[in-house]
């Protein structure tokens, strides 16, 4: 009963939380197209589709910062209503009122690992190509990727100067590839579908230049692309698709670990949020709480992209979880 009367108090400022961050989000967005969106003479509607289009990306960040928000928010109003201490001397553990806040974090990080992992890269393509379509019109989305690299383990090297993605396969052209032998493969065009690179070129063994045709296996087939709507160059990929770039792309190992980890984030920031918040005897420490539980998330989920490039193990991309969730199980033990 007491759980309830708490995700009660939690659930209507979750709701102001997320449509507070939703807006911050998308004014950051309009402000940084305004002008170029105005000079193509852009309208309301094509813009309105924009921030449409955009907001997967904004509620991947919204749901599990306004559950912070949300949670300290409603658990500093217990507290200056005395309510909290009112439970606790008629014999509540606290353990009771945190059981539910944290059954609600989980929700909010499966609802987000959805989002994560469908709706937000698919949403994403569509609005880079929404976007090209505004700055440069019709048609100015060709989909091809130049000078892609990828280094399948035990395989070798694979190299084209373009990649051209089409239905159920992608058109290569000037091909190189060096296998785990030390076999030099050239070629002008091939075909890359579920069985390998196929293509007819000349291969370089001992010394010696002998011609070729036939099939080099590839681990995985997906469509290289990359976002315009964001930094990540991975963000317009769903996860089913970035499973199948890690077998040949050191950073898309990285970017499905940090895909993961953020969806995490939601649990582990609510569970120190509530742990926390039930912990407190004045309200004020709450509003604190809110902005240094959510900058500090911040500061270790940068380090841990930095640190990405100096090709450390992909797993540091669950770094900000793994503080943050012994700091629960911490917070968590002092609430006995």
């Amino acid at each position: 009963m007491l759980g309830r009367y708490v995700l009660k108090e939690v659930l209507v400022p979750y709701l102001v939380g997320v449509l507070l961050f939703v807006a911050l989000l998308t004014f950051d967005l309009l402000s940084s197209l305004s002008g170029v969106l105005l000079s193509r003479g852009a309208g309301a509607e094509a813009i309105a589709q924009l921030v449409l289009l955009r907001l997967p990306w904004t509620l991947s960040l919204a749901l599990p910062l306004g559950l912070v928000f949300a949670i300290l928010v409603g658990l500093a109003r217990l507290i200056r209503g005395s309510e909290l201490k009112a439970a606790y001397a008629a014999g509540v553990p606290p353990l009771a009122l945190l059981r539910p806040i944290v059954l609600l974090a989980l929700l909010v990080s499966l609802v987000n690992l959805f989002n994560l992992a469908e709706l937000r890269p698919r949403a994403l393509e569509a609005y880079d190509a929404h976007l090209m379509r505004l700055l440069y019109g019709e048609g100015a989305l060709s989909g091809v990727m130049r000078k892609q690299l990828y280094a399948p383990p035990g395989l070798g090297t694979y190299y084209a100067e373009e990649v051209r993605p089409e239905v159920g396969q992608n058109r290569l052209h000037g091909l190189r590839v060096v296998d785990e032998r030390g076999r030099v493969y050239s070629g002008t065009e091939g075909v890359w579908d579920g069985e390998g690179w196929h293509f007819r070129g000349h291969v370089l063994e001992g010394g010696k230049m002998k011609p070729f045709q036939g099939t080099l296996p590839f681990p995985a087939q997906f469509r290289p692309k990359e976002s315009l709507g964001s930094r990540d160059p991975y963000d317009s990929t769903t996860l089913a698709e970035l499973w199948e770039r890690g077998k040949v792309e050191r950073a898309a190992r990285f970017a499905l670990s940090r895909r993961l980890a953020d969806a995490l984030g939601g649990l582990f920031l609510g569970w120190v949020a509530a742990a926390l918040g039930l912990s407190f005897r004045e309200a004020a420490w709450a509003f604190l709480s809110i902005v240094l539980l959510i900058f500090g998330y911040y500061v270790l989920w940068t380090l841990s992209a930095q640190l990405a490039r100096y090709d450390v193990n992909p797993l540091l991309a669950f770094l900000p979880n793994a503080f943050y969730g012994l700091l629960a199980l911490f917070l968590t033990w002092r609430l006995r």
